[in-house]
C-alpha cells in the first residue's frame, strides 16, 4: 500500500506537542509528502488536578492517539518519547525515533531568585510534576521542599511566576524547543538527577498493519544514535516496570570512544534510599546491559522501594525478561 496523500499526523494540542508535530511535518514535506495535523485531546490533558502518577495509567498521554491510529483517523502519531508506555499496545509500532534534544532536567528559578542550584537556601521550595525528579531532589538535598505542579510548559511557568516557590524543574528539551532558554538557570548534573527514559527524543508511531508507512517514517525520520540509546533506556524501564508511577531514571549516550555510557537510578519518594549505577558497554550490547543494570538496582534494594510504592498488585504487572 502506498504512503497516503496527505499523511495525517495526530498530536496532543499543547504548544510543545504542536511544535514537535510541525517539526516532523517539515521533515516529511521536505521529502515531498503532503501533511496535515490533527489535534487529539488525551486523558492527561483533560485531568489537570491530579498528579500523573496517581492517574494510574502509563498511557495517559498516548491512549487516545493510539485509538486514532488503529481507527485509521490519523496515519502518524508524534509523541515526546518519554510519554510512551513501557510496552506499546497491540497494533502500534514505534516506526522512528527522532534525534534527541538536550535530555537533561533544567532548574528554572522564580524571577526574583538569583541563586543557582547549589546556592538555594535551606528549605527552599521547588515544584515538579515528576516522582523521579522529586525523589532525586530529596536524595540530593533532603532539606528542600518539593511541591507538585501540573499543566503544559507555559502554564507551569505562569504558576511559577505567580508563586512563592524558589524554582521549578522542567525538561531542558521542551524549554529549548519552545525558545525559552532564557528561563533556564542551569541543568542538573547527571550525578544529581538521572533523566527520564527517552527524555528529549521524539517517538513517531504508526499502525502495525501499515508497513509502508513505517518504512517511510524510519527512512525519513529515524536517528540511529538516538535510537540505540533510547531503546536501551526503554529496556531498563521494561525490566523495572511501573512507568511514570515509579521514581526511576535511565540515561544512555555515546561517549567519545564510541561506547555507550549508561546511568540508572531507582529511589524512594523521599530520597532516603537511592540506588544508582553507571555502566559502559559496546553499543551492540546496550539493551542487554540496560536490563542487567535494572536487575542489579532491583536486587540492591530497588525492588523493595518499588514494592512499597506500587504494592504487590502493581509489581505483578511488571516485565522481567
Amino acid at each position: 500500500m502506498p504512503v497516503p496523500d496527505p499523511l495525517v499526523i495526530g498530536t496532543r494540542g499543547s504548544e510543545l506537542a504542536l511544535w514537535q508535530a510541525n517539526f516532523v511535518r517539515s521533515r516529511l514535506e521536505a521529502h515531498g509528502h503532503r501533511v496535515e495535523i490533527e489535534t487529539i485531546l488525551t486523558r492527561g490533558d483533560q485531568v489537570q488536578d491530579v498528579p500523573i502518577s496517581e492517574i494510574g495509567d502509563e498511557s495517559v498521554f498516548t491512549k487516545e492517539l493510539d485509538r486514532a491510529l488503529l481507527a485509521g483517523d490519523v496515519h502518524v502519531a508524534v509523541h515526546s518519547l518519554k510519554d510512551l508506555p513501557s510496552h506499546l499496545p497491540g497494533g502500534i509500532t514505534l516506526a522512528a525515533i527522532g534525534e534527541r534534544e538536550d535530555p537533561g532536567d533544567a532548574f528554572v528559578p522564580h524571577p526574583s531568585v538569583g541563586a543557582g542550584l547549589r546556592d538555594l537556601p535551606e528549605g527552599a521550595t521547588l515544584a515538579t510534576a515528576s516522582l523521579r525528579r522529586r525523589a532525586q531532589i530529596k536524595s540530593w538535598r533532603p532539606d528542600l521542599t518539593v511541591v507538585p505542579v501540573r499543566g503544559n510548559v507555559d502554564t507551569r511557568l505562569e504558576k511559577l511566576d505567580e508563586s512563592s516557590w524558589h524554582g521549578m524543574v522542567l525538561a531542558m528539551a521542551g524549554l529549548l524547543r519552545m525558545g525559552l532558554s532564557a528561563r533556564i538557570r542551569e541543568a542538573f548534573p547527571v550525578d544529581i538527577m538521572v533523566p527520564a527514559v527517552g527524555q528529549g527524543a521524539l517517538g513517531i508511531a504508526c499502525a502495525s498493519d501499515e508497513p509502508d508507512i513505517a518504512d517511510a517514517l524510519n527512512d525519513m525520520l529515524h536517528h540511529d544514535a538516538t535510537g540505540t540509546a533510547v531503546l536501551a533506556e526503554r529496556a531498563f524501564m521494561q525490566t523495572v516496570g511501573g512507568g511514570c508511577q515509579v521514581p526511576t531514571g535511565a540515561f544512555a549516550r555515546f561517549n567519545e570512544e564510541g561506547a555507550i555510557e549508561m546511568d540508572g537510578c531507582i529511589a524512594d519518594l523521599d530520597g532516603t534510599d537511592a540506588y544508582r549505577e553507571h555502566r559502559v558497554c559496546d553499543p551492540d550490547d546496550a539493551e542487554s546491559e540496560a536490563r542487567d543494570l535494572a536487575r542489579t538496582l532491583l536486587d540492591a534494594g530497588g525492588r523493595e522501594v518499588l514494592d512499597e510504592i506500587l504494592g504487590e498488585r502493581g509489581r505483578r504487572t511488571s516485565f522481567h525478561p
